[in-house]
């Protein structure tokens, strides 16, 4: 391409598309040869109907724009009506609607899951690149402005791996790329270590509320894999179906205090209460599914919205508690206290649950538990629907109890909410504080990165 002061010129022979977002394309700078990625990767699309072993355990894998590929839930092949691409170790995929976000991951010895939705572009290297490399720049704040440039689609901008295929990048020699992939390694092995714990202090929160509310401990055997007839009492029914009141870990069970009085989850809130906009409220707080965190378990962006604009949408107000209900946003932890909203309103995702507490309550308080490990791992067992599109509903959440506290005292040997909550505060506080050390780490290496191949 030449570059005019006023105007913009392309060869005809180097015209691919024919829009201006492709013409105006980012022009790569490098000291080593460019050369497409198509000519070093061979396009993954076997699939395995894993519905044919319809009483195996399959494990799912997952991508997500924070932390790459990862080991997203366990499901039943029967339960799984797609056919699935199987991932080895080395191979890349990423979600072609949100490639342009980061949502591309690594399969490497750390995720012990091997199975994802058809639904992601899944590839591997031939033996010139070297797929750290590979993701590494992919993952590149450069080489996102090209995916930007490329992405096709009137609504919803997608890249195919054709496309993906035709674009350059540098290409190192294998030597050089261990090279710089290992210098990139060594720089974040400090981020690698305040992330492992991060790790530990947040698997540790469930040991926080356990041995202050000295919860009765939760034991999943699963006896009816093993019994022609299981049974269940009248007041530990999870709605109607078999699947769910078979299950062993019961929703009465899981936060279930040996000394304190325990209440139903309807005693402290309203669950998916109506949302009544005040008549001069016109500005409020958008919050779509992307918004909520699922590392901080916060509301990380407040977008503009208007009321007029909240149908088919879940509204809810200040203080409300909005819980993901689908797979695998709940088992992520995208769980909040709805804080700071605009005008005290808002809408978003139709996969929320909206809990809204009674003056019984903190709302903090319903959210340690509802982002609790012990509850999403429990929840999982009470999904409904299909594979991929699964949901927790409102009949699991109705049974669940809570250790009732008095939300505060002035008597200090008194257990109240606020001391529960500000524990837990205060490791999440830990844990967030860890968490962007890590990225400040890894953002000094990923320049570094750059640097090296995006420079002459």
């Amino acid at each position: 391409m030449v570059n005019n002061c006023l105007l913009k010129t392309v060869r005809f022979v180097d015209t691919k598309q024919w829009n201006v977002k492709h013409f105006f394309a980012t022009s790569i700078i490098s000291k080593y040869s460019t050369e497409s990625i198509g000519k070093h990767t061979i396009h993954i699309t076997e699939k395995t109907k894993l519905s044919n072993e319809p009483e195996k355990e399959h494990k799912i894998l997952g991508i997500s724009n924070e932390k790459g590929m990862f080991d997203a839930y366990v499901e039943l092949g029967k339960n799984i009506n797609q056919a699935y691409i199987y991932v080895e170790n080395g191979y890349l995929a990423y979600n072609p609607y949100r490639i342009n976000v980061g949502s591309i991951g690594l399969k490497t010895d750390l995720q012990k899951n091997d199975y994802i939705s058809p639904a992601y572009v899944v590839f591997k290297c031939r033996e010139t690149l070297l797929p750290e490399f590979l993701y590494l720049v992919l993952k590149s704040t450069v080489f996102n402005s090209i995916i930007r440039e490329n992405t096709t689609g009137s609504v919803r901008q997608t890249l195919s791996y054709d496309k993906l295929a035709t674009i350059k990048i540098p290409i190192p020699s294998l030597e050089a790329q261990k090279q710089i992939v290992d210098k990139y390694n060594k720089g974040t092995c400090a981020a690698n270590s305040a992330m492992s714990k991060a790790d530990e202090l947040n698997n540790s929160i469930d040991l926080c509320l356990s041995n202050l509310l000295q919860l009765k401990p939760v034991v999943n055997q699963n006896h009816s894999a093993h019994r022609l007839i299981s049974t269940t009492t009248l007041k530990n029914l999870v709605g109607w179906g078999a699947k769910v009141n078979s299950n062993p870990i019961k929703p009465q069970e899981l936060f279930k205090s040996m000394v304190y009085e325990n209440m139903p989850l309807e005693y402290y809130c309203e669950i998916n209460p109506k949302t009544i906009y005040p008549d001069d409220v016109e500005d409020v707080s958008f919050i779509p599914m992307e918004c909520v965190s699922d590392i901080y378990g916060e509301i990380i962006e407040h977008k503009n919205g208007k009321s007029t604009n909240r149908k088919g949408y879940t509204s809810f107000q200040e203080n409300d508690v909005i819980w993901a209900k689908i797979t695998p946003c709940m088992q992520n932890g995208k769980c909040a206290v709805a804080t700071d909203l605009k005008n005290g309103y808002a809408y978003g995702s139709t996969e929320f649950h909206v809990f809204r507490a009674t003056k019984s309550v903190l709302p903090e308080y319903i959210h340690c538990f509802m982002r609790s490990k012990r509850l999403r791992e429990a929840a999982m067992s009470y999904f409904t629907g299909s594979a991929g599109q699964q949901r927790v509903g409102t009949d699991f959440l109705e049974a669940l109890t809570l250790p009732l506290l008095p939300i505060h005292s002035d008597n200090p040997n008194i257990l109240t909410q606020e001391t529960v909550v500000n524990k837990v505060a205060e490791i999440r506080k830990q844990i967030k504080e860890l968490h962007i050390k890590a990225a400040d780490i890894r953002k000094q290496s990923e320049k570094e990165f750059e640097e090296a191949i995006f420079s002459e």
